[in-house]
């Protein structure tokens, strides 16, 4: 997905939200805003939105001096996904499905975005999942995937954000006891609330998976800045779940199989969605919940 016109104002209202988190002075935040601007003047529109929001980014930090904004909420967001999860890993077992309900939180889960959303509700979008409310739905593509795999086979598993990364254990975790080799990836370095490989850790991800970052500090996987570890997972696994907006910016365009679970926060993300998709509408970026297949091409 290239960025957008639509994008660059995106940039300058993420770049305030960080000052203001950080309680920067006037001048500070001016500081900022001039300078976001003129990064975002010269952004190349042919790459990703996340990946033209590494320059945004690294540009903050220089000037507030604050590498990682988001620590605490991210901190405050596992915790809170944390005393959440053993009623919804029981709700999970409990499920006639549990591998749908499972997939289903975990969707969920991507509402958690400080990038994309000043504000969302975790509750509202739990409600969404039981009641099925999938604007794009190719869950049963997902189960029949599953379904051709063998014990031993290699799932590759793309998280996006802290608390989230909660909510994907309770998937991870049962994709491992049906005896996949599933291996978690993280960022590579502080993104804005994006998962680091302490969050996978503090989600207790490391006993159903191995754990890897992508090499990168983007909100997103760009392959072209892709470690080579990441890189040799990421072609050799039997399968791939992609989890949030910023991994499918990213990757949409990518030549090979990927199951796609997000929710949609960005009206250019869902229009994207429906000039990749056959016979999908526009979704205007309200939390739409999506399980997109994007096949071989």
């Amino acid at each position: 997905m290239k960025t957008s016109p639509e994008c660059l104002p995106c940039f300058l209202h993420q770049a305030l939200r960080v000052a203001r988190l950080q309680n920067c002075s006037e001048q500070q935040s001016l500081a900022i805003l001039q300078a976001v601007s003129a990064v975002i003047t010269t952004a190349d529109t042919e790459k990703s939105p996340p990946a033209n929001a590494i320059a945004v980014y690294d540009t903050i930090a220089s000037i507030s001096g604050v590498t990682d904004p988001y620590y605490q909420l991210k901190r405050q967001e596992n915790a809170r996904a944390l005393a959440l999860l053993p009623s919804l890993r029981t709700e999970v077992r409990s499920a006639e499905n549990p591998l749908l309900a499972a997939l289903g939180f975990a969707i969920a889960g991507n509402i958690i975005d400080y990038g994309a959303m000043a504000s969302f509700d975790v509750e509202e979008m739990f409600a969404k999942s039981r009641d099925l409310q999938f604007s794009i739905d190719h869950r049963n593509w997902f189960l029949q995937k599953l379904e051709t795999l063998e014990p031993g086979d290699r799932i590759l598993y793309l998280t996006d954000n802290c608390g989230e990364i909660v909510y994907d254990a309770l998937l991870v975790e049962l994709l491992a006891e049906r005896g996949f080799r599933v291996t978690v990836a993280v960022r590579g370095a502080p993104i804005i609330n994006d998962a680091l490989k302490e969050d996978a850790l503090e989600a207790g991800l490391d006993r159903y998976a191995r754990i890897i970052t992508n090499g990168t500090a983007c909100p997103g996987t760009p392959l072209e800045n892709c470690s080579e570890e990441f890189l040799h997972h990421f072609h050799q696994a039997e399968m791939v779940i992609s989890k949030g907006q910023g991994n499918f910016e990213t990757l949409s365009d990518t030549q090979r199989e990927i199951f796609f679970l997000l929710t949609v926060k960005c009206k250019m993300v869902g229009k994207h969605l429906a000039d990749i998709s056959d016979n999908v509408p526009t979704l205007i970026g309200n939390g739409e919940m999506v399980v997109y297949h994007s096949r071989l091409k």
